[in-house]
């Protein structure tokens, strides 16, 4: 187990922004996850679960607790058409390993950044594909460090969300998949890449979508709309190519992104009266992840 002290932020971060965190632990087991959590309530201090760090804003002052991250408890086991696989499991490691394996169903969600526990916390989709959709079981480490098994219909997966929080921290989930072959797998992953990279700002610092999609129309083209595609504050600006990114030009605070936040939300309710609901998190200084944002 690694701790460091006064991490920064956002060295761990997508958007690279965020001040240092007072104690920054790396994990590889469940038993240190439990050992960490130990630690925090012996020092009264909040901790908060993190993977890639691809969709999470961290606050510019920094987190006065505890940061776990998950990044190095990472394992896939394939037994027929599922997969079982440890939470801080990188998505496109994910993919790479079902294509060998002739395992199809995550192929538009190939290019998603994050790790696996972070995509079915938040039920992360792409092209028409959820995660949810393809979860079996899974298993938590409870509040009081018990392990227990959860169904996909007790998570209730929804647009964008899930209800795994109510359970404890996700530290590995079970998979199904439909059979094909290595070669159709790669031509659909490949369509998929080629769509996003379209689309989206592929390339820059950005956390993904800013915003969840209201029914039946898109953040991106209210936004859009709104007037609000490159439109900047400091160094952060709603991207030119889809202004559901914000993007990291030059040297943005925390600051920056949630006043653009802030804008966007009002500008959309201005002209069209519609209330758009934030997909990315907002880390506050003193947030615990048992109490969620």
């Amino acid at each position: 187990m690694k701790i460091k002290e006064r991490e920064p932020l956002r060295n761990h971060s997508y958007i690279r922004i965020g001040g240092p965190a007072r104690f920054f632990v790396q994990v590889k087991s469940i038993e240190e996850i439990i050992e960490t959590i130990d630690m925090a309530r012996k020092m009264s201090l909040p901790y908060y679960i993190i993977g890639s760090g691809s969709n999470i804003l961290f606050p510019d002052e920094g987190y006065y607790g505890i940061i776990i991250k998950m990044t190095e408890l990472n394992e896939i086991l394939i037994s027929g058409n599922k997969a079982t696989i440890k939470a801080g499991t990188q998505i496109p490691l994910l993919v790479k390993e079902l294509q060998r394996a002739g395992l199809s169903g995550m192929e538009q969600l190939s290019e998603i950044p994050g790790t696996i526990g972070g995509a079915i916390a938040g039920n992360a989709g792409a092209f028409g594909r959820e995660i949810g959709e393809l979860f079996t079981e899974g298993v938590v480490l409870t509040p009081d460090g018990h392990l227990e098994k959860v169904s996909q219909k007790e998570l209730n997966f929804e647009y964008r969300k899930s209800d795994l929080k109510k359970f404890g921290i996700l530290v590995e989930a079970t998979l199904k998949f439909a059979t094909s072959s290595p070669e159709k797998i790669e031509m659909a992953m490949k369509e998929f890449k080629k769509k996003r990279r379209e689309t989206q700002p592929v390339g820059e610092l950005t956390l993904g979508s800013v915003f969840k999609n209201p029914e039946g129309v898109s953040a991106g083209y209210l936004l859009d709309k709104a007037g609000l595609k490159g439109y900047s504050i400091g160094g952060a600006k709603f991207s030119e190519k889809h202004a559901n990114f914000i993007v990291n030009f030059n040297g943005a605070t925390c600051k920056d992104v949630i006043e653009l936040i802030e804008i966007g939300y009002k500008r959309v309710k201005e002209m069209f009266n519609i209330e758009l609901e934030r997909e990315i998190i907002v880390l506050n200084p003193f947030d615990n992840f048992v109490r969620g944002n």
